[in-house]
């Protein structure tokens, strides 16, 4: 099982391997393609500017330098596009095969079909966009040329550890840090990087100085109280759909009061300031080692190197006592302590595998 890290340099590469990472992935958006659609329309879903690398000549440099440690680079192109896309769309498979990556995340079955018949000799990674829940879907990639498949966060652990051990010769990725978000990827429609567009003077350079990260891990230390309401505010104004102040109820007239209420929790504990800031699957390391799950994505491009770093150690430490630990509650009561060592605050309970969806029948798998 490997740590699947983010770099947006060179730079980044080699400090993430140092700390432990066994794979990298990155993302670049052309300044071409920015004048043409706008960083909104990112070719892989990351809609900042300092979520990519800006042109191919870094990526060459980030896969030399991580080739020279024996880790693998995967680019993502796993937005969906439109036909009109796909001239430009070419180039990148053409520039990411000189540049020597190892494989190409996709989620758009167009772009698949392209690779493949252009001659892509290298893997082919399903992007969580793809929207594989199960067994099925995960057999239907394989059949298209996939060597990987990522699972979507909704996911259950039980779910993964079966899909893991069903999967054959096909690998299996899922994510175990950082940007929880309850939207299934594939499905969702919502656009973000617009203030960037909007008022680019004013957002850029917050975001690249990670102003945005700094300020919510700073206001993750205060009350709990004081914390969530500020979450649940709009003072900070909202960076995407995903975080507007909806009104919203259970459409049925029938609906018992109770219902509503696991509605309104769902909602109030999942969309809001702090939504994926820190999410965190490592207790389940120990189901997923033992499952045969083969690497774990570290989500956040954009988070500043030493975030980055802190999260490939975390994880690696992790793994290592999972490797060692018969015992499953006491490695996720070391989990949990080494979270906070790390990082300077609990956890908190926000999990992507809460205990409640983390218990694994390993006869019935």
């Amino acid at each position: 099982m490997k740590i699947l890290s983010p770099a947006v340099s060179a730079h980044e590469v080699e400090a993430v391997i140092a700390a432990g990472a066994g794979e990298i992935y990155c993302g670049v958006m052309p300044d071409a393609w920015r004048k043409a659609y706008t960083n909104v329309a990112s070719p892989n879903r990351r809609e900042w500017e300092v979520s990519n690398m800006t042109d191919f000549e870094a990526l060459a440099d980030a896969v030399n330098r991580a080739h020279d440690k024996g880790v693998p680079v995967f680019l993502t192109l796993n937005a969906l596009y439109t036909e009109a896309q796909y001239p430009e769309l070419r180039h990148f498979v053409e520039k990411a095969d000189a540049c020597g990556v190892d494989a190409l995340i996709i989620a758009d079955l167009g772009l698949l079909l392209l690779a493949r018949d252009m001659g892509w000799k290298r893997d082919l990674h399903i992007s969580t966009g793809g929207t594989a829940f199960n067994t099925e879907t995960v057999d239907f990639y394989r059949n298209l040329g996939a060597a990987r498949v990522i699972i979507p966060r909704q996911n259950r652990l039980s779910e993964i550890a079966h899909i893991a051990q069903h999967a054959g010769d096909t690998e299996i990725e899922t994510f175990i840090l950082n940007r929880g978000c309850k939207n299934i990827d594939g499905f969702c429609t919502f656009h973000h990087g617009v203030n960037e567009v909007r008022i680019p003077l004013w957002w850029r350079l917050p975001k690249k100085l990670h102003w945005d990260y700094y300020l919510l891990n700073w206001m993750k230390r205060l009350p709990a109280p004081v914390r969530d309401r500020i979450a649940h505010s709009p003072i900070f104004g909202s960076v995407g759909a995903c975080f507007l102040s909806y009104d919203i109820d259970v459409a049925s007239d029938d609906a018992p009061e109770s219902k509503r209420e696991t509605v309104h929790t769902n909602l109030r504990r999942n969309f809001n300031l702090f939504t994926g800031l820190d999410t965190c699957g490592a207790c389940g390391l120990w189901d997923m080692l033992r499952a045969g799950v083969d690497s774990l994505k570290i989500v956040g491009r954009s988070n500043p190197l030493d975030k980055k770093v802190k999260d490939v150690a975390f994880l690696a430490a992790c793994m290592e006592r999972a490797a060692n630990m018969d015992d499953k509650a006491e490695f996720v009561n070391f989990a949990k302590r080494c979270y906070r060592k790390t990082y300077g605050f609990p956890c908190d309970k926000w999990c992507y595998f809460p205990e409640e969806d983390s218990q694994i029948e390993w006869d019935a798998l």
